[in-house]
C-alpha cells in the first residue's frame, strides 16, 4: 500500500469520492433549482410586463368610453333642454286654449242669437232705403191730404 500525497488510501478515497459525488449532486441539484427559480422569474416577469400592457390598454379603452359617455351626456342635457322648453310652449298653448265648458257655453250663445238670421250689411242698407222711400211716401201724402186708411195699413204691415 502506498501512500500517496494526499495521505489517502483506497478507503479513503472512495470516501472522499462519495463526499465529492453527494456533494457535486446537491451543487447540481441547487444549480437547477436555481434555473428552475430564474425560469420562473423569466416567467413572471413575462406575465407582470404582460398584464401591465393590457391594463394600460385597458385603462385607455375605459378613458375614450367614459370621455364618449360625457359627450352623450352633455348630448342627452341638450336634448332635455329642449324638451323641457317645448314642454314649456306646449302647457302655456294649453293654458291658451278653451274648456269644453266654455265651448258649450258659447254654442248655447249662438245658438240663442241664431246669427243666421241677421242681416247683411247690404240688406241693411236696402231696408233702410225701403224705409226712408216708404216714410218719404207717408209724409207726402200727409202733406199732400191724399192719406188713405188703407194705404196706412198697408204700410204698417210693410213697416213690420
Amino acid at each position: 500500500m502506498g501512500s500517496s500525497i494526499f495521505n489517502s488510501d483506497d478507503k479513503s478515497k472512495q470516501e472522499f469520492a462519495s463526499k465529492v459525488d453527494v456533494h457535486s449532486k446537491a451543487l447540481l441539484s441547487v444549480t437547477q433549482r436555481q434555473k428552475d427559480l430564474e425560469s420562473t422569474l423569466d416567467l413572471l416577469d413575462e406575465k407582470i410586463e404582460l398584464l401591465d400592457h393590457n391594463s394600460i390598454s385597458n385603462f385607455k379603452k375605459i378613458f375614450s368610453d367614459i370621455k364618449a359617455l360625457r359627450t352623450e351626456i352633455v348630448d342627452l342635457r341638450a336634448e332635455i333642454d329642449s324638451m323641457k322648453e317645448f314642454d314649456s310652449k306646449v302647457s302655456k298653448q294649453l293654458k291658451l286654449m278653451t274648456t269644453k265648458d266654455e265651448v258649450m257655453k258659447l254654442e248655447k250663445y249662438i245658438d240663442l242669437w241664431n246669427p243666421m238670421d241677421f242681416v247683411t250689411r247690404e240688406e241693411h242698407v236696402k231696408e233702410k232705403e225701403e224705409f226712408v222711400a216708404i216714410l218719404k211716401k207717408i209724409i207726402e201724402e200727409f202733406l199732400t191730404g191724399k192719406t188713405d186708411e188703407k194705404v196706412l195699413n198697408k204700410l204698417k204691415k210693410d213697416i213690420k
